[in-house]
């Protein structure tokens, strides 16, 4: 007989072996909006100086410790390698009596960012001192019924709204003195059981969480509630059946003193935090009698005359983003669960006999962005631009880059790749992509194509060109790292894609064409997208070109060979819609003909893709440029998102000035407002003001008047060529090997003084004014007179003069 191995356990193995997953009476009967509470007593024989702590849900949970809030978590995954997380609980543990204490929530449904499996679950490990309160025996659990389970969803994306009546809630459930003797122990199934077969870390750290206050009371009003108020599905629908306007106040928002508002009418107070913001509400009362109920309404703007927040009924993404509060008696404090993105919060307080006093705070969460980079400038507007940017991606970074915080919170792949730039300049962490990378290839269509974000119910949402986007994110990870891991990984996801691009290759024309079964985006407005449309192949074709270099640098040229080769074809087809001018045609249409339309896109994919006869000086003077200085408006208008692949184009053809005009322009209201929008002009209520994919002039205005441009893979080279638009500039870039600092300043002379300082393992091409190229190492300074800089002051601007 051959030996028995020895067995090797895993560390999630090793780690949650004795666990086992918990949830009140079943695991998988009565889900929708469900949950649950949780609590596990425990000695310590002394306090650790660390405790960690290992904690999963399925869906999401809240974590407290001896009656202090902890954290949230886990990060969205599949329950098939369902994300846990790590959290040293140390500083809330104490000898002698410890107790934990769990809300956790599952939807009983899937949403944009969630598969629901049809099983909920709690899972929970640690030892400390010798004491393993592992989730299983010893624990209690009950479902919470204070809360309404048939309440709408907050959006067509995301989870239901939360409506909880603190009158039959567990007083001080959290806390130590808690009597949860009549609490029953919950069932449990084995830590690998169906369906969550596997467990891997969450990979990114945990979200990082802190208190905000409103910065202003912008309105307070009144009137009668409208009718049946006392039990609804949907308080933003009931709050449009009612007089919803507000006259303008200069109260300071910290504590509300409500006056009563006696049965069946309300008082509502309109609260704006200055700029969006994510997270939970928490809401403290004083002076409850019991049965008041408060109910919030939550927007990114307001209607300014009657101080309303915009709201569409039934608009395409049903927006009801609001929850409601149910007072006991007394003094009370409720954390809503879920986090949502807004500005305004309408609070409205009813059937209140007495006064009360309410303080509204928000737990902000958002992912731990070290801003480790930064820009400044003379220009007050263009800072104030970066600052908006900034804080957009902030907002739109949480367990996932996601779209927008307010209305999906969807890892929108195409978005995503604009938010992988962002970050590299504005903290160096590349984390976030790189599990979006994975979860992206977790997802596909039986013949290969990825959806347009990940995990997600959405199978309107599978997008062929996001395919292609995540190929050049796949090389955004090298370029950003110089890791070739991911292209290893996830060999079969691509193996898969590919084939399926191999398949719809129409071989008239050599072009792949469109199929009708999936969305092809292009971009958010109205372009040439039926047939074969040329976007869509030059997309296909950067993305053959970057696959087969990472080939070749990841040392398997054999791979790389026959995507040249697919290349070169595809190349050659292209070649074929350039027309007798040197413009790239849009496509091919379904009966054969090439169409007479020449995008500005396309012109300047053609010119990454170095297309044969393709013309990109006669694109830039008849097309981008005066598009770019406002002398013309092509029907196919780039998007705030896809401007960005512009933006790099004409910044690197010596442009940057025209580019940084343009931002000011655009984006001054946005800066205005305090975050970047989904459009140039959103539809208020319907489209988003919180949209990182045109949170973009964040790093183009540190590679452009910063000067700072990634030339090689891992930051090992760059190129500074700055652009001394005003009287100075001060700009910071992580990177891998450390941070790289550029200042120029202008005296009053006119000569311009520049100062670089590269990180250990860095060399720069120092491009400035009147003088030859040269490479440069450690610090570097250089002082360039006001004759020398006459040139660059005048080179590249476009006149107007299009031909």
């Amino acid at each position: 007989m051959k030996p028995v191995s020895a067995h090797t356990p895993s560390r999630e193995e090793s780690v949650f072996g004795r666990a086992r997953w918990i949830w009140p009476d079943s695991h998988h009967w009565d889900l929708h909006n469900g949950y649950a509470l949780f609590r596990r007593r425990f000695t310590l024989p002394a306090a650790p100086a660390e405790a960690r702590l290992f904690i999963t849900a399925d869906q999401s949970y809240r974590l407290y410790v001896n009656d202090h809030y902890v954290a949230r978590g886990p990060a969205r995954g599949v329950q098939r390698s369902w994300p846990y997380d790590e959290i040293d609980v140390g500083r809330w543990l104490r000898a002698g009596d410890n107790v934990i204490a769990i809300r956790a929530h599952n939807p009983g449904f899937s949403t944009f960012q969630y598969l629901s499996e049809g099983y909920a679950g709690v899972l929970v490990a640690g030892t400390w001192c010798g004491v393993r309160i592992d989730s299983g025996p010893g624990w209690k659990a009950v479902r919470q019924s204070s809360v309404q389970r048939d309440t709408v969803p907050c959006s067509l994306q995301l989870y239901a709204q939360e409506h909880i009546d603190l009158r039959e809630d567990p007083r001080d459930w959290t806390s130590g003195d808690f009597d949860d003797t009549g609490w029953p122990e919950p069932v449990g199934r084995p830590w690998n059981s169906g369906p969550w077969f596997g467990l891997e870390p969450r990979g990114i750290p945990m979200l990082a969480e802190r208190t905000m206050r409103p910065a202003a009371l912008a309105g307070v009003g009144a009137g009668d509630c409208a009718a049946g108020h006392g039990r609804v599905r949907d308080v933003v629908a009931l709050r449009r059946r009612e007089d919803r306007g507000h006259a303008p106040t200069g109260a300071q928002p910290d504590t509300l003193r409500v006056p009563p508002s006696g049965r069946g009418r309300f008082r509502s107070h309109l609260l704006d935090f200055g700029r969006t913001v994510v997270g939970s509400l928490v809401v403290t009362v004083r002076g409850a009698q019991g049965g008041e109920i408060i109910d919030t309404h939550l927007g990114e703007t307001v209607d300014l005359e009657t101080l309303t927040i915009d709201q569409i009924a039934d608009a395409g993404s049903r927006m009801a983003f609001g929850d409601r509060l149910v007072c006991r008696a007394g003094d009370q404090t409720h954390r809503f669960y879920h986090h949502y993105g807004f500005r305004y919060l309408d609070l409205t307080v009813r059937d209140a006999c007495a006064e009360l006093d309410i303080e509204v705070e928000l737990n902000w969460v958002g992912y731990p962005l070290e801003r480790r980079g930064s820009f400044a400038c003379s220009d007050p507007l263009l800072e104030r631009i970066w600052e908006a940017c900034a804080w957009t991606q902030q907002c739109c970074s949480l367990d996932a880059y996601v779209d927008t915080p307010w209305r999906e919170q969807a890892q929108w792949w195409g978005d995503a790749r604009v938010q992988a730039w962002n970050t590299f300049h504005l903290s160096g962490d590349a984390r976030l992509l790189r599990r979006g990378i994975a979860q992206i290839a977790g997802q596909t269509t039986p013949d290969g194509v990825t959806y347009g974000h990940a995990p997600t119910m959405a199978h309107g949402c599978v997008l062929p060109d996001f395919t292609l986007i995540w190929f050049l994110t796949i090389w955004d990870h090298y370029w950003q790292t110089g890791s070739t891991e991911p292209l290893t990984t996830h060999a079969r996801t691509i193996e898969g894609a590919l084939a399926y691009f191999r398949d719809h290759t129409d071989p008239a024309s050599g072009l792949v064409t469109y199929d009708e079964r999936y969305w092809l985006f292009l971009d958010w407005i109205d372009i040439f997208k039926d047939g074969a449309p040329a976007l869509y192949n030059l997309w296909l074709l950067l993305a053959l070109d970057k696959l087969a270099t990472l080939h070749r640098a990841a040392g398997d040229p054999g791979k790389a060979a026959p995507l040249e080769a697919w290349a070169g074809e595809l190349r050659a087809a292209l070649a074929r819609l350039v027309d007798e001018d040197g413009l790239m045609r849009d496509g091919v249409d379904r009966s054969g003909n090439i169409v007479r339309s020449t995008s500005l896109h396309c012109q300047v994919l053609a010119a990454a893709a170095d297309i044969p006869g393709h013309r990109i000086d006669v694109a830039e003077e008849r097309l981008l440029l005066p598009y770019l200085a406002g002398l013309s408006l092509p029907v196919a208008q780039p998007s705030a998102y896809w401007v960005t692949y512009l933006f790099s184009h004409l910044a690197t053809r010596g442009y940057g000035r025209e580019v940084v005009d343009f931002i000011r322009r655009h984006w001054e209201r946005m800066a205005d407002y305090g975050t970047t929008w989904e459009n140039f002009e959103p539809k208020k209520a319907d489209e988003s003001f919180s949209h990182a994919w045109s949170a973009h002039p964040l790093f183009h205005l540190m590679q452009i008047i910063g000067g700072v441009r990634q030339s090689k893979p891992a930051w090992e080279e760059i190129e500074y060529a700055p652009v001394f638009d005003g009287d100075h500039a001060d700009v910071t870039v992580p990177t891998p090997l450390g941070l790289l600092r550029a200042v120029w300043r202008r005296s009053n002379d006119g000569a311009i003084r520049v100062e670089l300082t590269l990180p250990r393992g860095m060399r720069a091409k120092v491009t400035l004014p009147g003088r030859a190229p040269t490479w440069e190492t450690g610090e570097f300074a250089a002082l360039i007179q006001a004759d020398e800089n006459l040139s660059e002051i005048a080179g590249g601007c476009f006149t107007g003069n299009a031909g």
